[in-house]
């Protein structure tokens, strides 16, 4: 699937003097036009969105993992794109693998109207060649296979990004850093507190911010007490932070890519990273800004209501930016009676429920009377029309949940998980971490108690 579309001809400039914005360590010097350093077309954008996304389901059963809806109106993938697109950077690919029907319909639907011939992005999903019959094995072979497809302009960098990331980023100034540590490869990397660094790659840097060693997921905190790096004079890390985790973003010199690929290892976090930091010149960018892995129910819930209390990925906001997504046209929301408390509702809703509050309420939303929702995200419809007149019907109950398109809630049904199960896996719902998550589609009878 190729899409053309206009590259802006007016490049980002950054002010004279200004240094990486998010970057603390031995600054860059941007006092000239990033396009000085690097032209957009020198670079190709992979985005990894294949994997079948097992810790997100339900909300994958049916879609690919960047497809999932997120804050209301938006798509995962549009994050990243949105990212990218700011950064002048618009020569795409993104492989997939799963249930990839619905994200090349929204890529098409979002991206295709600019169409000038100038830049395109690609949806790759795995496909049989003469030379290799198989499915995708993990990100490095995703890439790997996709290679004959992103090396066909011949860029001199391959900028490798997550589909399931939510985070605000200009990749000029990650394009800068590389550039001006000469560098063969870079990996951006956040500071992050002890708790967190069991479920992340930790990364080890010297004092000139080259990488010099990783640990995987350590066990043991005492596994990895020689990567602070809150001793390090180059560095000014938060309070509380002191250690570099990989954000799986990578920056590599396409000659580089082409010898860390020449091999049959699957991973790039596992294998190919750490593997390439011994042979080759790789440097790390510090990042201090919001970043989420939206790889599970739970982080996906938390990161969506921090978008609706106003942090996180919410500062893409500031100075009227906004994220690009599909522009569906729709009238105003119509409210009649409903009390709305610090919640966040989309474009073509009819609420006549009660009261909402600490809730992301999606497109076409229709709530029913009495119905009180708290805590929830509600992903709308996809249609003008239903099968019934609210498919969020009244006088129901609905705490902590996530409810997917299309799904019908019958009047008086309450979803609330008071018992406090942790997990659980049935027809119409499913649980995770405590958050009750009805799938797309789902037909809940009247007086449903969950």
């Amino acid at each position: 699937m190729n899409l053309t579309m206009r590259r802006d001809a007016e490049h980002g400039m950054i002010s004279p003097g200004r240094t990486a914005s998010r970057c603390r360590g031995n600054p860059v010097s941007l006092t000239r036009p990033l396009h000085a350093e690097v032209d957009p077309r020198d670079v190709a954008v992979v985005i990894l969105g294949g994997g079948r996304g097992t810790r997100l389901h339900p909300l994958t059963r049916d879609r690919a993992k960047p497809a999932v809806g997120f804050g209301g109106k938006y798509r995962l993938i549009d994050i990243v794109l949105t990212n990218c697109l700011r950064s002048k950077l618009d020569s795409i690919f993104i492989l997939t693998q799963f249930n990839s029907y619905s994200l090349n319909r929204h890529i098409w639907q979002t991206y295709s109207r600019a169409a000038t011939g100038l830049s395109y992005i690609n949806v790759i999903a795995a496909e049989q060649t003469p030379q290799n019959r198989d499915w995708f094995q993990g990100t490095a072979d995703a890439v790997r296979q996709g290679l004959r497809h992103m090396l066909r302009n011949n860029p001199r960098y391959v900028l490798i990004l997550s589909a399931d990331q939510i985070y605000s980023m200009d990749y000029r100034e990650f394009l800068a850093w590389h550039l001006g540590h000469k560098a063969d490869v870079t990996i951006a990397a956040r500071y992050t507190p002890p708790e967190q660094v069991h479920a992340l790659g930790v990364v080890r840097v010297n004092e000139s911010l080259r990488v010099v060693g990783f640990h995987e997921k350590p066990k043991n905190l005492a596994d990895v007490e020689a990567f602070r790096v809150d001793g390090l004079p180059a560095l000014r890390p938060p309070q509380g932070a002191p250690f570099l985790c990989s954000m799986g973003i990578y920056l590599f010199n396409t000659p580089v890519l082409l010898d860390a690929l020449d091999n049959r290892e699957e991973d790039f976090g596992r294998t190919v990273i750490p593997q390439t930091a011994q042979k080759r010149l790789m440097s790390c960018f510090p990042f201090d800004g919001y970043w989420e892995d939206v790889g599970t129910i739970e982080a996906f819930y938390q990161a969506n209501m921090e978008w609706r209390a106003g942090r996180g990925i919410a500062a893409m906001f500031h100075r009227g930016a906004s994220i690009i997504t599909h522009a569906r046209q729709l009238p105003p929301t119509r409210i009649e009676g409903t009390l709305i408390d610090d919640s966040l509702v989309a474009d073509g809703c009819h609420l006549h429920a009660q009261h909402i509050a600490r809730s992301i309420i999606g497109v076409r939303a229709r709530i029913g009377d009495g119905t009180v929702i708290h805590d929830s995200i509600l992903m709308g419809n996809d249609d003008d029309e239903g099968p019934v007149p609210f498919e969020i019907g009244a006088n129901c109950r609905i705490r902590r949940a996530i409810v997917d398109k299309n799904a019908v809630i019958g009047d008086g049904s309450v979803i609330e998980n008071a018992a406090g199960v942790a997990e659980a896996e049935t027809d119409l719902y499913s649980i995770r971490s405590g958050i009750v998550v009805i799938p797309r589609c789902a037909v809940l009878p009247p007086g449903a108690r969950i």
